[in-house]
């Protein structure tokens, strides 16, 4: 019997009912030779009893419980990714979901451009059903470079994103399996740094659901502990170290670690300890990111104010005004750009 062509690969955890609409998009697919490998994060739900039924009436969904440490989204990804067999892989997040025609666009894209390490594919935003929205994540394009947009935290693509040839995904190596946020911004700013070849088409072919009716327990939305904030700290010494080591480490891009540091030094902050805010932010200035100027001005907002909500709010506006934008990556949002008139979509709301 010859292997799946394509893999999707779905990290979960506790998100039984999302996950069967999850389930019941690739079923619609129009094409066929697929296989989806559900990998469960230590669900308490009944996500195991649902999956294997429906495993048992289609053959080409398979249940993985999580066997290996830690936990997280990275972990189960990388399992599947072991298990899986096609020559295409797609990560898809176990509450979005993917249009009817998803499958058939990605693969005939990509085997019409075998020189692609990968492809992007747009996607639309929705709250209760896909189609209620029309509204595509982020930007369909900048003429800001992709690095910077990732590096300013304007994430250009979502995880289900990007369709990978087994290859490319064998020579870029496993998901972060340390980090319980931000494991996407990670691989994929890894795969452009590392000059992967890829192509963003802009036809939208899968829905996500807001963060408004994302689960408190996605595997996304879970706080990151303090014990964890550290492991931060190293990723973004990796990540500087790999642009510089491809001689990609402009002035521009080193302003904007100045605000990766920064949003570091607010959340060790937030989770109460202000100790390490402060040597965060005291690194980033021995690292000689910033000017004097600008590090007594974000030491005196993180030792005295950061906890007073009023005075925060002022001194923050003041900040967003007066430091150079490159500083003020903030957290990672979404911008909702409204549906463009004229695009032809993939999208359907039959899913």
């Amino acid at each position: 019997m010859n292997p799946p062509v394509i893999s999707v690969i779905i990290p979960t955890f506790n998100r039984s009912k999302l996950l069967q609409q999850t389930l019941d998009s690739l079923q619609k697919q129009t094409f066929k030779d697929w296989e989806a490998l559900v990998v469960d994060d230590g669900s308490e739900d009944d996500t195991e009893e649902r999956v294997l039924q429906m495993g048992k009436a289609d053959p080409r969904i398979h249940y993985i419980k999580r066997n290996i440490t830690p936990s997280g989204p990275s972990v189960c990804r990388n399992e599947g990714t072991n298990a899986s067999k096609g020559n295409y892989i797609i990560y898809l997040d176990s509450d979005d979901c993917l249009a009817p025609g998803a499958l058939e666009n990605r693969f005939r894209e990509m085997e019409l451009r075998p020189e692609l390490d990968f492809g992007v594919f747009p996607c639309v935003v929705f709250q209760n059903q896909p189609g209620d929205m029309r509204f595509l994540w982020n930007l369909i394009d900048s003429d800001q470079n992709d690095i910077d947009r990732f590096l300013s935290l304007d994430i250009p693509w979502q995880t289900a994103s990007p369709i990978w040839r087994r290859a490319a995904i064998l020579k870029l190596g496993s998901w972060n399996s340390n980090l319980l946020q931000w494991d996407d911004w990670e691989y994929h700013l890894r795969a452009i740094i590392r000059n992967l070849s890829y192509e963003k088409f802009y036809k939208p072919d899968f829905f996500w659901r807001t963060n408004k009716i994302k689960t408190k327990d996605a595997l996304s939305e879970k706080p990151i502990p303090a014990e964890k904030l550290g492991v931060y700290e190293q990723l973004f010494i990796q990540i500087q170290q790999l642009l510089s080591e491809a001689g990609l480490l402009t002035g521009k891009r080193l302003m904007f670690f100045v605000g990766l540091y920064y949003w570091l030094a607010q959340t060790w902050e937030k989770v109460g300890s202000k100790q390490e805010a402060l040597r965060v932010w005291t690194l980033c200035y021995e690292k000689e990111l910033l000017d004097y100027k600008f590090y007594l001005q974000g030491k005196w907002y993180l030792k005295t104010i950061a906890h007073l909500p009023l005075i925060r709010r002022w001194v923050r506006e003041y900040i967003s005004a007066t430091w150079p934008t490159e500083f003020i990556v903030g957290s990672k949002t979404l911008h909702k750009t409204p549906f463009p008139d004229g695009l032809d979509p993939l999208i359907t709301a039959d899913v």
